[in-house]
């Protein structure tokens, strides 16, 4: 099953428009309504009026409304991780592969606000599957984030706690930034998120030089 792909320019719940009558549909609407309304206050009920399903479809299809977030937490998860690490491919350094993989997720959540929400911040109520679903995303951050202690001039008291820390720092970073309501300016974090992830694994001289890299200019979401 395909992910959906109509929440990219889904800035808000009633410019969402979910596919109507199909499995995922009800997907896409149970992302858009936790994103919207909060998981606990997110209803099946509304799911069955905004994807069009019947009651009896989504029952026999989800079972529940923890099932159906987590098949959809699930979904998503894998699609935007697959986008984040495609970013940074082929990159000519490990620096260059952080930036473009963070800039990858930054501008996620920049475009799809709702479904940024509901990814970090709604799953810490959801728990579960979707919980779970979480937890392995952050370990597979982590992993690819601790490729820098391989790198030349890496710090040798880097460990593999460094890179769950620069993980953790984003994720902080961004939920922040999700909770304040500032999702359309979020790429602005992008200079001192890279420069964080540079301090830690190669020093403060590299870190600085970092902060003042031409890739890392900050975008104007008014352009």
């Amino acid at each position: 099953m395909e992910s959906p792909t109509t929440l990219r320019a889904v800035r808000s719940w009633d410019e969402a428009i979910p596919q109507q009558a199909s499995d995922e549909g009800a997907l896409e609407a149970i992302l858009l309504s936790v994103g919207a309304r909060g998981y606990e206050q997110a209803s099946v009920r509304e799911v069955l009026e905004r994807s069009g399903i019947s009651r009896e479809r989504f029952q026999r299809r989800f079972g529940s409304k923890e099932a159906c977030f987590g098949q959809a937490y699930e979904m998503a998860v894998d699609r935007i991780c697959a986008e984040v690490l495609a970013a940074a491919r082929g990159a000519e350094s490990w620096r260059a592969g952080f930036r473009a993989a963070l800039a990858a997720l930054l501008r996620t959540v920049a475009e799809q606000p709702l479904l940024a929400k509901a990814l970090l911040i709604e799953v810490r109520a959801a728990r579960g599957q979707a919980w779970a679903k979480h937890q392995q995303a952050v370990m597979r951050a982590a992993a690819a984030v601790d490729s820098a202690r391989g790198q030349r001039g890496a710090r040798a008291t880097a460990t593999a706690l460094t890179a769950q820390f620069v993980v953790g720092a984003v994720e902080e970073a961004i939920c922040n930034e999700i909770g304040a309501g500032r999702t359309a300016t979020v790429e602005r974090l992008l200079p001192d998120l890279a420069h964080i992830a540079v301090l830690n694994y190669f020093g403060e001289d590299e870190a600085w030089l970092e902060l003042g890299s031409p890739n890392l200019t900050p975008v104007d979401p008014s352009a």
